[in-house]
C-alpha cells in the first residue's frame, strides 16, 4: 500500500556558518534552525563525483538466499576430515572412510531433492566436503539436515632463474651437496609441461603439440622430474564445466603459468633442482582463474596422493602463486584446508599478492596463520628507467616508468610527443588494433584495464609507434606487468595513476624522452605491486612475511626449450618454495609436530613446516628498500622477516619462533589503547638444531628511527640467552611491550580517503628487529604493533526524556585520544548473531545499531538546487580492519510502492564490482537504470565497527523539496563482499528527509576530560508516518581529518541513548 503522506513545502532559507549551533527556544521548533553541516564532512566529499530485524540462516550462507536457478556450492559435513583426525591423535583413514560414508549418504538427499544435481567432487582430507551443482531452491531444505555444517558459494581465486638463484643463496647451497633431492613439492597451478627440457623432457615442441591434455599417453607421464600429479580442471573451464583427467600438462595459452612456477622451483637452473614435482592443476588454461572446487581437491591430494586416507605418501611443500586481495583466512575455506594441510607436515608457500602497497591488501591463502606469505623484491640487475616530461613546462621532470621485461629493450635514446589512445578520445585500453601507420612518430600512453599488457604494446607497436606507455587507473606503484600474448615490437612501460594524469594534463603539447642510461638501479628494493599487510583479522599477523625476486627468466609452456621473464609474486612465492626444499634436504626431511616427533617421511632432526617457514624468516636480509627514489626502507609489513637468504639458513645453528603463532616473528597485533600504559608480552620459543649450547645477546631494534624518538613504543627482553645443547631441545624467553597510550600519534588511517594509502599505515605503525647474536651467525625475528589512541567516553545517562528539548548529558572521557562525537537519530538495533566458524566462508558481518540524520545544504552544493545529505551511520558487533570487505547496503524504496529504487552501499572507489583501487566510497545504485554514483568516500577509521555513508539527495532523485515532506522506506542488510552472508538485515524502517525525531548536537572531548554539557539531545517528536525511533546514536570516533581520523575502545565507540 502506498503511503506516501505530503506536508506543506518550508520555504529555505540555508545560511551555513561557523557559529554555535543553537535553536530558538519556542513551542514549535523549528526543524532548519541551528542544523549546520558539520564542517568534517566537506573532507569526505569527493573532488568530483562518481558516476559509472532479521537473521538469517547460519548455515546456508546468505548470497544464497532467494537465488534462482542452478549453482556451484561447498557443503561442509560433520564428521571429522582426515586431518582433523589427525589433529586429534585419531586413525586418518578410518576417518577418511567415515566423512566419505557421510558424504555419500547425504548425497542421497541432495538428489532426492534435485535428480539433476550433479557431484563437482568430493575431498575428505583437508575438509569433509562435497560440491555440487544444485537448483538454488532445495539449499534452503538441505541447510536444515543436523549434518551440514556449511553451505556456500564456491569461491575462486586469481592467478597471481640465472641471476636470482646464486643471489638468494641457492647456488652456494648447491655447492655444498644441496639440490632438494627426496623432497616433493606440489605446485597448484596451471599444470606443468612435463616435456620441457629444463623439466626433465625431451625439449621437442612435437612432443608437446602432439600430446593430448585429456589422457595420459603411454611413456609420457609421470617423468623422473615431474613424478606425479592430477589435472582437476581440465582444459576448458570456465568456459564450461571442470572436467578432471590424470594428464595435469599445462596446455594453456599463456606460455605456462605453472610451468615458470615450477621450473624456478626445481627446474634445471632452479633454486632445488633435486625436488620431485607434483603438477597438480587447479587454475585455467584459459583464463587467469583458479577453481575453487579444483584447489581444495588440490590440496585434498597433496597431503594424501594415493588417496588412502594415510599421510606417509604427502607432499612437502606445496606452492600456490595465486589468491585474493584483502583476504579474510579465518573465513576463507582453502585457509582453513592449509592450517589442517600444517597439520599433517606440509608446509604452504603462497604469494602475498600483486595489489600494491595498500594497507591490508596480503591476500589469501597466504594469510593463513601458517602460510609462508611472500613479498616480491627485485631481481639484482633490476634498473628503474625514469621517464623525462619534457614538455609543457608545468610538469617537465623525472618519473619512474617500470620496463616490461618482455618488451623489446630500449636501445637509444627515444623523444617524441605523447598521444593518448587514438587522439581522438578512442581506444583508450589499446586493447584494438589501431589503423597502420597512424601512430607513426609517437610515444603513445594507453590506460590499463581489460585486455593483457603485452597485447596493448603489440597494438601500439603494430601501428607505428615508438614506446607504449601503460598508465594505471588506480592508486599504486607501477610494476613489471606479466606477457599475454601478442608480438611485442617496441619498448613498452608502466607508469602510476599519478604520473598518467600528469601526462594527460599537457596533452596535446606532452612531450617525453627515455634514455637507456637514466634512471635507479633497483637491487635489494621492494617492487611497487607486491600487497603489503598486515593480515586482515583482528588477530593482524605479520604479512607477508619474507621477501624474494619474483622475474627470474624461466620455462615457456610448449616451447621445448623456451626461457622468458616471469614476474609477480607468482614468481617470487616459488623463489621460496624452492628454498624450504633445500632446508628441508638438510636438515633431515619433514616432521610433523612441534615437540619433534617423527612422522611419515620424517628422518634424523627434521623440522616442522613452521620451523622452515622460521628458519627462513629467521635469515632473511634486512636491507631492503621501499622506495628506491627516497632511499625508504620497507616496513615490516612489506618484507616480514627480509629477503630470503638460503644459505644463511641452511647455516643458522637455532630456529626462533612465537610460541603461540606459527611464525618467526612477533605480532603484538592490533591494540585499542585508552589507558596512559598498555603492556603485552609473548613467548619466543628456541630449537637448537645442533649438539652446542649458544649464548645469545638479544637486541631490540626499532626499523625507523621516528619511532625511537616518539618514544611511545618500548619493547624488552633479556640482554642474554642460553640456548641448551643437544638437537631438538627448546629454550624460551619472554619480550614485553610497552605502550605509553599518551605518546602515540593520532589516527592517520581510514577505508575511504586514505583506504589506499600506505603512509598512514606507517606513520600509525611500530615495527622492528629483535635481534639474538652469538657473535657468530646472528638470527632475528621481525616484530610489529598497529597501536591507536583511543578515546573511551561515559555518558552522565543513556536515558533521554521524553520531550526535552534539550537534555544536557555531560561526557567523561576516560580515554587517552580524543572522542569525536557525532550524533545520530537511532532507528533500529539488532541482536548479537554468533560468529560464523572457522573456514566455513560465513563472516558474520553482524549490524548492532543504524542511525541517521539529515544536513540541509544550498544550491551548488550536490547540484544547481538547494538539496540536502543524507547520513546512514551504521554499527556492527564486531570491527572490521578495513571497511572492505563488509558490504553496507540501504535499500530505499522511495515511492513506497513495495519496490526498491535505490541502494546505497560502499564499494571501492574502481567501481562496485572491483577492488583495485583501496578507497571505499557511498554509492548510490540506481536499480531501475544500473547507473551508479558516488559523491563521498565512506567514512570509517579502520577497526571499527562504525560505517557511515553520506550521499547527495539528487542521487536518488530528490533535492529540497522532499524535506519533510516525502515518506521512503528503509531497509538496510550487511553482507561480505567475498563470501555474502550470513548477513543481518533490518528491514521495515520509514524514514522522511528532516524528520528524525532527535537530533543532536555533540562537542569533541579532548583525552582525559570532562565535558558536562558534552551532548546536547533535541526531541521534536515523531513525524508523521516515520518509524518510531529508539533514541540517538553517538558515534565517539567521527572523522576529523588526516592524525584525528578518530578511535574509541570497541565498547564505548557508538553508544546508544534510549528514549522511554
Amino acid at each position: 500500500m502506498k503511503r506516501k503522506i505530503f506536508y506543506a513545502f518550508l520555504a529555505l532559507v540555508l545560511v551555513l556558518s561557523n557559529t554555535v549551533t543553537v535553536f530558538a527556544q519556542d513551542a514549535t521548533p523549528d526543524r532548519l534552525d541551528g542544523r549546520e553541516l558539520p564542517a568534517s564532512v566537506e573532507a569526505l566529499k569527493l573532488d568530483s563525483p562518481v558516476m559509472v530485524e532479521g537473521q538469517f540462516n547460519d548455515v546456508l550462507d546468505r548470497a544464497l538466499v532467494g537465488v534462482v536457478g542452478s549453482g556451484r556450492v561447498i557443503i561442509r559435513l560433520s564428521a571429522d576430515s582426515g586431518t582433523q583426525a589427525f589433529a586429534k591423535g585419531l586413525d586418518t583413514a578410518r576417518a577418511k572412510s567415515n566423512a566419505k560414508a557421510q558424504q555419500d549418504d547425504f548425497l542421497s538427499t541432495v538428489f532426492a531433492a534435485d535428480p539433476n544435481a550433479r557431484v563437482l567432487a568430493q575431498v575428505q582430507t583437508v575438509l569433509n566436503a562435497i560440491f555440487v551443482e544444485v537448483d538454488t531452491s532445495v539449499l534452503e531444505s538441505l541447510a536444515t539436515d543436523s549434518r551440514v555444517v556449511r553451505i556456500a558459494p564456491v569461491g575462486d581465486y586469481e592467478l597471481d632463474l640465472s641471476e636470482t638463484v646464486p643471489y638468494i643463496g641457492s647456488t652456494a647451497v648447491q655447492a655444498s651437496g644441496f639440490d632438494g633431492s627426496g623432497i616433493k613439492v606440489a605446485v597448484l597451478d596451471s599444470g606443468i609441461d612435463y616435456t620441457h627440457a629444463a623439466l626433465g623432457g625431451s625439449g621437442d615442441p612435437a612432443d608437446f603439440a602432439s600430446n593430448d591434455p585429456t589422457f595420459i599417453e603411454l611413456g609420457t607421464f609421470p617423468t623422473a622430474k615431474v613424478v606425479g600429479g592430477y589435472d582437476f580442471v581440465g582444459s576448458v573451464w570456465p568456459n564450461g564445466p571442470e572436467m578432471p583427467d590424470p594428464d595435469p600438462l599445462d596446455d594453456g595459452p599463456a606460455n605456462g603459468h605453472g610451468t615458470h612456477v615450477a621450473h624456478i622451483i626445481g627446474g634445471m637452473g632452479g633454486v632445488a633442482p633435486g625436488v620431485y614435482l607434483y603438477a597438480v592443476k587447479v587454475c585455467s588454461s584459459v583464463s587467469t582463474s583458479c577453481s575453487g572446487v579444483a584447489l581444495i581437491q588440490g590440496m585434498d591430494f597433496a597431503v594424501d596422493p594415493n588417496g588412502d586416507g594415510k599421510y606417509n605418501d604427502r607432499v612437502d611443500i606445496i606452492n600456490m602463486s595465486l589468491g585474493s586481495s584483502y583476504g579474510q583466512p579465518f573465513d576463507d575455506d582453502l585457509s582453513l584446508a592449509v592450517e589442517n594441510a600444517t597439520k599433517a607436515g606440509v608446509l604452504t608457500v603462497a604469494s602475498a599478492g600483486n595489489s600494491a602497497d595498500k594497507p591490508y591488501a596480503n591476500g589469501t591463502p597466504s594469510s593463513s596463520p601458517s602460510a609462508l606469505s611472500v613479498a616480491q623484491t627485485s631481481v639484482p640487475s633490476g634498473f628503474l628507467p625514469l621517464m623525462q616530461i619534457l614538455a609543457p613546462a608545468n610538469i617537465v621532470g623525472n618519473y619512474p616508468a617500470v620496463f616490461q621485461p618482455w618488451s623489446a629493450p630500449l636501445m637509444s635514446v627515444i623523444e617524441a610527443p605523447v598521444q593518448y589512445g587514438n587522439g581522438a578520445g578512442g581506444n583508450l585500453l589499446g586493447c584494438d588494433p589501431y589503423p597502420a601507420g597512424s601512430l607513426a612518430g609517437k610515444i603513445v600512453l594507453v590506460d590499463r584495464g581489460v585486455c593483457s599488457f603485452s597485447i596493448k604494446i603489440a597494438n601500439v607497436g603494430a601501428a607505428g609507434g615508438l614506446i607504449g606507455i601503460i598508465g594505471l587507473v588506480a592508486p599504486g606503484d607501477p610494476f613489471e606487468g606479466g606477457y599475454g600474448g601478442g608480438d611485442v615490437t617496441i619498448p613498452g612501460y608502466m607508469i602510476s595513476q599519478t604520473v598518467s594524469n600528469r601526462l594527460k594534463s599537457g596533452l596535446p603539447n606532452t612531450v617525453v624522452r627515455f634514455d637507456p642510461n637514466v634512471g635507479v638501479p633497483l637491487a635489494g628494493t621492494m617492487v611497487g605491486s607486491s600487497s603489503r599487510g598486515p593480515q586482515h583479522e583482528n588477530t593482524t599477523l605479520i604479512k607477508p612475511e619474507i621477501g624474494a625476486p619474483g622475474a627470474s627468466v624461466s620455462a615457456i609452456a610448449g616451447t621445448g626449450t623456451g626461457e622468458d621473464a616471469f614476474g609477480g609474486t607468482s614468481g617470487a612465492a616459488p623463489m621460496v618454495s624452492g628454498s624450504a626444499a633445500l632446508l628441508l634436504q638438510g636438515f633431515g626431511g619433514t616432521k610433523t609436530t612441534a615437540n619433534g616427533t617423527v612422522s611419515g617421511n620424517g628422518v634424523g632432526l627434521g623440522l616442522t613446516p613452521v620451523e622452515v617457514k622460521a628458519l627462513l624468516m629467521n635469515n632473511g636480509e634486512t636491507n631492503v628498500i621501499n622506495d628506491a627514489l627516497t632511499g625508504a626502507l620497507a616496513p615490516i609489513t612489506r618484507i616480514g622477516g627480509g629477503e630470503v637468504r638460503v644459505d644463511r639458513a641452511l647455516s643458522a645453528p637455532v630456529v626462533a619462533f612465537d610460541r603461540d603463532v606459527p611464525s618467526g616473528a612477533l605480532s603484538f597485533g592490533f591494540v585499542n589503547v585508552a589507558d596512559d600504559v598498555v603492556t603485552i608480552t609473548k613467548t619466543v620459543q628456541i630449537r637448537n638444531l645442533d649438539n652446542n649450547k649458544h649464548t645469545y645477546t638479544v637486541t631490540p631494534t626499532f626499523r625507523f628511527e621516528n619511532d625511537v624518538t616518539n618514544g611511545a613504543v618500548t619493547v624488552s627482553a633479556p640482554a642474554s640467552v642460553e640456548v641448551k645443547p643437544g638437537k631438538g631441545t627448546f629454550t624460551y624467553f619472554d619480550v614485553t611491550m610497552t605502550i605509553d597510550g599518551s605518546k602515540l600519534r593520532g589516527n592517520f588511517m581510514n577505508s575511504g580517503s586514505a583506504g589506499a594509502d600506505p603512509a598512514t599505515l606507517t606513520l600509525n605503525e611500530y615495527d622492528g628487529y629483535l635481534i639474538l647474536d652469538d657473535g657468530t651467525h646472528p638470527i632475528h625475528l621481525a616484530w610489529h604493533v598497529l597501536p591507536r589512541k583511543d578515546a573511551q567516553v561515559v555518558p552522565d545517562t543513556e536515558e533521554l526524556v521524553s520531550g526535552a528539548f534539550p537534555q544536557v548529558i555531560g561526557l567523561n572521557n576516560t580515554g587517552v585520544g580524543i572522542a569525536q562525537n557525532d550524533a545520530y537519530a537511532l532507528l533500529a538495533v539488532s541482536d548479537y548473531l554468533p560468529e560464523g566458524g572457522l573456514g566455513q566462508q560465513s563472516p558474520t558481518p553482524d549490524i548492532r545499531a543504524v542511525g541517521i540524520n539529515t544536513y540541509p545544504v544550498p544550491a551548488g552544493y550536490c547540484s544547481a538546487n538547494p538539496s540536502f545529505l543524507w547520513a546512514f551511520a551504521i554499527n556492527t558487533w564486531e570491527t572490521q580492519q578495513h571497511l572492505l570487505p563488509v558490504s553496507h547496503q540501504v535499500w530505499l524504496d522511495t515511492n513506497q510502492d513495495g519496490i526498491d529504487d535505490y541502494v546505497v552501499l560502499n564499494r571501492d572507489a574502481s567501481g562496485l564490482g572491483t577492488i583495485t583501487d583501496g578507497r571505499q566510497l557511498a554509492w548510490v545504485l540506481n536499480l531501475a537504470t544500473g547507473s551508479a554514483s558516488a559523491f563521498f568516500f565512506a567514512e570509517h577509521s579502520t577497526n571499527t565497527g562504525n560505517t557511515v555513508l553520506l550521499i547527495c539527495g539528487e542521487q536518488i532523485g530528490m533535492n529540497a523539496t522532499n524535506l519533510l515532506v516525502t515518506n521512503v522506506d528503509l531497509d538496510v542488510y550487511t553482507q561480505d563482499f567475498y563470501y555474502g552472508g550470513p548477513g543481518d538485515l533490518i528491514e521495515g524502517l520509514t524514514v522522511t528527509p528532516l524528520g528524525e525525531q532527535f537530533y543532536g548536537v555533540a562537542n569533541d572531548v579532548p583525552g582525559k576530560t570532562y565535558d558536562p554539557a558534552g551532548l546536547s539531545v533535541y526531541d521534536f517528536g515523531p513525524f508523521p508516518g516515520n518509524t518510531s525511533e529508539l533514541g540517538l546514536m553517538l558515534v565517539t570516533n567521527g572523522d576529523r581529518g588526516a592524525g584525528n581520523r578518530g578511535g574509541a575502545t570497541q565498547e564505548t565507540e557508538a553508544l546508544l541513548f534510549f528514549a522511554p
